[in-house]
């Protein structure tokens, strides 16, 4: 009798250790599917080449569903001699907006030591050709994609924005096929032109070259103690642009070069997060 009553004991237990591995088990799957989470690659070619600049960053939700989704395009600042995707301000936009449910790429491009102007406009390009060329595999909308950058990366965002194909500035680069073109742009300190009579400062480089109408919606944020983009040249922008009857929003905040990047990110973060969200994720078809 005792050897029957621990041998009922024994498979007791053992019904009772299955039952808990599976409803953990259980939990664990409900808990995946439950909170959205987000997957991040590093150091994905965009074009092919020799140089080790054409390379991004991509992150992108892996369980929000099956609906096409926003883009958005991230390039950093530096001058255009310096700089990095691996910036942590890069990298922390390029994650949250994943988690807004958003595929997000930070593209890294030629900096001026490498090639000349304006090779740095036709890598950012070629890099949304990437995104185009493989929408479908990512679940992107190809009519929903978003520019943002900062100072330099801020230039660089609205040439992608403001320049038509005819412009000149595609490169021989990949994906030829589809369009660079992308939907709606916020600049950070944003250089839209480069003084005047010095050599880099041909129009066809700088958004001042194609003041019109026909631009995606835009938003410029500018500080207005700023030592390197001067607030009067960004007004003069902002004003011949409106002028113009383009889309285009301004916010000027109190402070320096650095207003989107560091020192007023609890005013310029809302604001670039409202714009994309009404101009990306509320588009209607």
């Amino acid at each position: 009798m005792i050897k029957n009553s621990l041998k009922s004991l024994v498979i007791i237990l053992l019904a009772v250790s299955f039952n808990t591995f599976a409803q953990s088990d259980s939990s664990s799957e409900a808990l995946l599917s439950t909170y959205p989470t987000i997957t991040v690659t590093k150091d994905i070619p965009y074009r092919k080449g020799a140089s080790d600049s054409w390379k991004l960053d991509l992150a992108m939700p892996s369980n929000f569903g099956t609906e096409l989704r926003p883009a958005l395009v991230i390039i950093h600042g530096g001058g255009w001699a310096g700089g990095s995707k691996s910036v942590d301000v890069y990298q922390k936009m390029m994650v949250d907006y994943a988690e807004k449910g958003y595929v997000t790429i930070n593209v890294e491009y030629r900096l001026t030591g490498e090639a000349g102007f304006p090779a740095c406009i036709e890598d950012v390009k070629n890099a949304v050709r990437w995104l185009r060329a493989h929408a479908e595999e990512l679940k992107v909308d190809p009519e929903r994609i978003g520019a943002y950058g900062h100072s330099a990366g801020a230039h660089l965002a609205l040439m992608i924005g403001m320049t038509p194909e005819e412009s000149g500035l595609e490169g021989e680069g990949s994906y030829s096929e589809f369009s660079s073109h992308v939907n709606a742009v916020a600049a950070g300190s944003p250089p839209t032109e480069l003084g005047r009579d010095v050599p880099l400062a041909k129009t066809e480089w700088w958004p001042i070259g194609y003041i019109s109408a026909a631009h995606p919606p835009l938003f410029l944020i500018q500080g207005t103690e700023d030592p390197v983009v001067k607030p009067e040249l960004t007004r003069d922008f902002v004003t011949k642009m409106k002028d113009a009857g383009a889309d285009i929003n301004y916010l000027e905040v109190e402070g320096g070069h650095d207003v989107a990047y560091s020192s007023q990110l609890k005013v310029t973060d809302p604001a670039i997060s409202d714009f994309f969200e009404q101009h990306l994720t509320r588009t209607k078809h």
